[in-house]
């Protein structure tokens, strides 16, 4: 009945005012979501799982091993914890970042595990110096998966008296965006001319939904998930296999800061060792979205997918309490 109603009303407001009625616009879209869902989303949904549940008991596919594994963002966090994982005889890996002190602790330790390492001291940023520090351990050592994890925390605030952070988005943006995107098609490129490889894209539950004092890092987290799913077509007939991994609440060195743009509840934060380890397991079968901790993914995830005047309302609320949260700890946020 449903079916029916909800395009006539909607005709009838269209003719009648050109456009939905803003106040009507919320209804109207918890309405359409809910159909889509019911009809759409909920059947589609249990022939993917038969599909799958079939592909699993009788195709028996064997697990993906990458031997030759290119990390970005490798010096700390889940990149470091991604390296260590991987680590074992016959692999090697090529550590990328900047901070070339800490990249030599992480090789320490993945070298005691039996891998061979190659350090490439780069800003990611440097999209030139990036560019040839790829090609240059490809041609050595072709790269067999790419995860593509470098991040920086970018807030809206300033701890220091003045607001600055209208002015850091080509920094937020070279490194979250442009510095991810060029390492994944420098190695793209390479991986299509041989028709194999994987790419691990590092999003983060931010890109589905956030609070409002991390824009920069939210809409470049979202940017990433759309051109994660749009990758995976295009890649496909090359035999290059794309993953999505979105983690949520995880301990580190970044979440940790006492900057960081939000209070750390410790509670609520997940170790970056067993992201790795899931991340591995679920890639050796090419899981697209690797989202953990699960809860946390389907959380924001959902929150994303309500009306906007609803997202706006939630998006308010959880600004507000960032804020007052922070500034009961001792930090003065500031918002322009």
């Amino acid at each position: 009945m449903l079916l029916i109603v909800i395009p006539i009303l909607i005709l009838l407001l269209h003719h009648y005012f050109n456009t939905i009625p803003p106040i009507l616009q919320p209804i109207f879209q918890a309405i359409s979501v809910i159909c889509a869902n019911i009809f759409i989303v909920l059947p589609i949904s249990i022939i993917l799982l038969i599909r799958d549940l079939i592909s699993v008991l009788f195709n028996k596919e064997k697990p993906v091993d990458a031997k030759n594994i290119l990390i970005t963002g490798a010096s700390s966090g889940i990149g470091a914890s991604l390296a260590k994982e991987y680590s074992k005889p016959g692999v090697i890996l090529g550590l990328l970042a900047r901070n070339e002190e800490k990249l030599n602790k992480v090789a320490e330790q993945c070298r005691k595990k039996g891998a061979k390492c190659e350090i490439l001291k780069i800003d990611i940023s440097d999209i030139e110096s990036l560019k040839k520090a790829l090609e240059d351990f490809d041609d050595r050592y072709p790269i067999d998966l790419l995860f593509a994890n470098a991040g920086q925390l970018a807030a809206t605030r300033d701890y220091h008296g003045k607001v600055e952070w209208e002015d850091a988005y080509r920094s937020y943006i070279d490194v979250n965006y442009v510095g991810n995107i060029a390492s994944i098609m420098t190695v793209y490129k390479r991986m299509k001319e041989r028709k194999h490889g994987q790419i691990a894209i590092t999003s983060s539950i931010a890109g589905w939904f956030s609070t409002p004092t991390t824009a920069f890092y939210n809409s470049m987290k979202s940017a990433l998930n759309i051109f994660a799913r749009d990758l995976f077509y295009i890649a496909k007939p090359y035999n290059i296999h794309i993953s999505l991994l979105v983690p949520g609440l995880i301990a580190t060195e970044m979440t940790e800061n006492p900057d960081q743009p939000f209070p750390h509840t410790s509670n609520l934060y997940e170790s970056a060792d067993n992201l790795a380890k899931i991340t591995k397991h679920q890639l050796s079968y090419n899981v697209f979205h690797i989202g953990w901790p699960y809860f946390q993914n389907l959380t924001n995830f959902t929150l994303s997918t309500y009306p906007m005047r609803i997202q706006l309302l939630f998006s308010n609320l959880m600004g507000n309490y960032i804020i007052k949260k922070s500034s009961k700890n001792g930090k003065d946020i500031i918002l322009s």
